[in-house]
Formats: structure tokens, C-alpha cells, sequence
């Protein structure tokens, strides 16, 4: 295991841009998308952050594959994730759909997480604890009563943070009914024991939660290729005839939410509101990995483009504090040429991997990246935040 604060690998000159440097107004938040099996890309990702040193986040936010990644990359574990993707979830044991016929669980998390209370497969959640002990994490996770978006801290909870995880991964219709847990929902009600599923339902790409709890950069790491919508018209004319009847299937319902929430989510990373920036990570090259059923050569391959996009994003932080003075009067010139427009975006693509940034309308200062998370602030908004969504 990793110790908890490992020493950055930077060059001399980077560190000496982040120690000195003008520091970032406004929280940085890392979103990590679910995706199932295609999480080994975020693994590869993160990673290389851990070999070095980069953890400058104050809100980490996961969803299913994405909450499990998190917490490896705080616990210091490096290879974690990777290690139980390659193994766990392609073991047979994991994945029958033929136990769908016998009223089991098509994807079987018992045995999955039960697997990682083993001595070689255990989390150092000492570790985690210690590392966001001055910052929030949460994985999201769908109330299957309600259907809504919930921001599950285990910081905070009175669960096992590995239950959480479970919760955030529990796929509908393929683990059953979903998690049981024990949540105060509303600071004025008394709290429910309800079913949760994985949070990809309601909050598949969870930028507007980050935005909501005070970041103003937010960086997404993508488990889908680029120019990915999330829409299906032949889902569209399907749900319209069976839906009106009234007869809706709850699959054709499940994949509807989906697709509304990650719209709504893909909206808001297109135009964000002014003063923040989103960067999104996509991989290079075409993922070959799939939700489940992928093969052991499909994972290596996309968890050597999750690495190469990773050390693409720090050489572009570097160079972005190396040069402030090009980033801070033409962020998007400097990158390719291009004049700066309202919501300016910028694009590099090179073998390693492929970055996407959007800005708010106004042009501010690149953010300098600090080798230690700032302090918590509160914000506007945070107590109604924190009574609508805990855990």
C-alpha cells in the first residue's frame, strides 16, 4: 500500500508554479463516471495521478465503477481497481445471466464485495478516511421508491463505506431490488430504510451536484467515447406506444431516467453557468471494454489509454501554469488558434489522449492546481444541501 501522502513526481519548475502561484478561487471537483467493466479506463487515469502526486481536489464525487475508483485513489491503493476488474468481474461467479431464471441476482455484489474483505483484496480505508478528512466525498445512488438522486458521504454515514459503494453499483433488474439502507432523507423526518440502486439512474454524470456544493472547476473523467448523448431514438417511438397504454416496462422506465438525467447533465457541461470550468477526459481512442463481458485484452487496451489521457491532462496543467501568461489572455488561441467565444471551448488530441474544456461565458485566470487541498469553505446553500442528501 501506498502512504498517505505520497511525494508528486512534477518537475522542479511545476511545483515551484503551484507553491507560488496565484491559488484557484473556488473549489476544484473530480467527477468520476460509472460504466461497469469500462472503469479500468478511470483506474488507468488515476493511476498515473497517484504515481504523481496529483490530488488537488476538494470535492470527489463517483458514480457506481466511479465510486469504487475513488476510493482506491484515496486509500493510496495504486492498481487497485484495476486488479479487481480484471479479476472479480470477469470471474464466473460474478456475471450468470442464467440465474435471472432462477430469481437470483443476475450480477452477484454479495459475492463481490464479500471477495474484497479478503486479506490480499482488502481497502485501506484508514487511508481514505485520512485523506478526505477535510473534503467531501459521496457516491451517488438511486432511491428506488422515489427514483431520485442521492449523495451518499461515508464520512458520514453510519454504513460500512464499502456498503455505500455497493449501493452506488447495484444495477437495477440485474442485482434484484437493490441495497437496504438506513437514511435520513430530510432533517425534519425520521429516517427510512429503502432500497438504493446504482446511481448511473438519476445521476449518471453528477457536474451540476459538484457545481452545487461551491466548484467552480470540475473535472469529469468519461467512461463512453466522445460525442457520446445517451440518445436512443428507437427507445424514444418504443416508450412512447407502450408507455401511453399505461403499461410501461420497468426496464424501458429505468433506461428512460437515464437518459433524461444524462441529458440534463451533458446540458449543463455544454454551457456552464459563468466563472466555471468543466474539463472532461475522454480516452483517444475507441474503448473496447463494455459494460460486462469484456475480455482480459479489451481491459489492458483501455486501461493503457486511461493512463495515457492521464499524463496528457498533467502535461497540460504544466504547461497551462508554465505559460500563464498565454492561458490567462487567450485560453483558447494558445491551445489551437482559435479565438476565445462565449462558453469557449478547447480540444487537444494527441496519441495520448483527448481533452475537452468548456468555460462560463466570462474569461478568468487558469486555475493553479495546490499540492494539498484547500480548506472547506461554507457556501450558499450548503446546510439545505447537506439536510436534503445525507447518509
Amino acid at each position: 500500500m501506498l502512504g498517505q501522502k505520497p511525494v508528486p513526481t512534477h518537475s522542479s519548475a511545476y511545483l515551484e508554479t503551484r507553491k507560488f502561484g496565484m491559488p484557484y478561487k473556488g473549489k476544484v471537483a473530480l467527477v468520476a463516471e460509472g460504466g461497469g467493466q469500462r472503469g479500468i479506463f478511470t483506474a488507468g487515469v488515476l493511476d498515473t495521478w497517484l504515481d504523481a502526486g496529483h490530488d488537488p481536489f476538494d470535492i470527489l464525487i463517483g458514480t457506481s465503477a466511479g465510486s469504487q475508483n475513488l476510493t482506491s485513489f484515496v486509500a493510496r491503493q495504486k492498481g487497485y481497481a484495476k486488479r479487481l476488474i480484471r479479476g472479480l468481474t470477469r470471474h464466473r461467479r460474478f456475471f450468470q445471466m442464467g440465474r435471472g431464471l432462477m430469481g437470483k441476482h443476475i450480477v452477484d455484489l454479495d459475492w463481490y464485495f464479500d471477495k474484497t474483505q479478503e486479506a490480499n483484496r482488502l481497502l485501506d480505508l484508514d487511508t481514505a478516511k485520512a485523506n478526505v478528512a477535510d473534503r467531501e466525498i459521496l457516491f451517488t445512488a438511486t432511491n428506488s421508491r422515489d427514483r431520485k438522486a442521492y449523495y451518499l458521504d461515508p464520512m458520514k454515514s453510519n454504513h460500512d463505506w464499502v456498503e455505500l459503494i455497493k449501493a452506488s453499483s447495484a444495477l437495477p433488474l440485474l442485482y434484484k431490488q437493490g441495497v437496504p439502507l438506513h437514511i435520513g432523507v430530510e432533517a425534519k423526518q425520521a429516517a427510512n430504510t429503502d432500497f438504493y440502486l446504482d446511481g448511473g439512474l438519476a445521476a449518471p454524470l453528477p457536474v451540476t451536484e459538484a457545481y452545487k456544493r461551491g466548484a467552480t472547476k470540475i473535472v469529469v473523467i468519461r467512461t463512453v467515447d466522445k460525442g457520446f448523448q445517451a440518445q436512443s431514438p428507437w427507445l424514444q417511438k418504443l416508450s412512447a406506444v407502450m408507455c401511453a397504454t399505461g403499461t410501461c416496462p420497468k426496464t424501458i422506465d429505468y433506461l428512460l431516467q437515464h437518459e433524461q438525467a444524462y441529458q440534463k447533465e451533458l446540458a449543463f457541461i455544454e454551457n456552464p453557468p459563468e466563472g466555471v470550468e468543466v474539463v472532461q477526459i475522454f480516452a483517444s481512442d475507441k474503448l473496447q471494454s463494455k459494460l460486462l463481458g469484456s475480455t482480459d485484452a479489451q481491459l489492458r487496451h483501455d486501461y493503457k489509454l486511461g493512463k495515457q489521457a492521464g499524463s496528457t491532462f498533467l502535461e497540460t496543467e504544466r504547461k497551462a501554469i508554465a505559460f500563464p501568461q498565454e492561458a490567462n489572455s487567450q485560453p483558447t488561441a494558445s491551445l489551437h488558434g482559435e479565438n476565445a467565444t462565449s462558453a469557449a471551448a478547447y480540444f487537444l488530441k494527441n496519441a495520448n489522449g483527448y481533452m475537452k474544456s468548456q468555460h462560463g461565458a466570462s474569461n478568468r485566470k487558469h486555475a493553479i492546481k495546490l499540492p494539498i487541498p484547500a480548506p472547506r469553505k461554507p457556501n450558499a446553500g450548503a446546510d439545505d444541501i447537506n439536510s436534503r442528501i445525507s447518509a
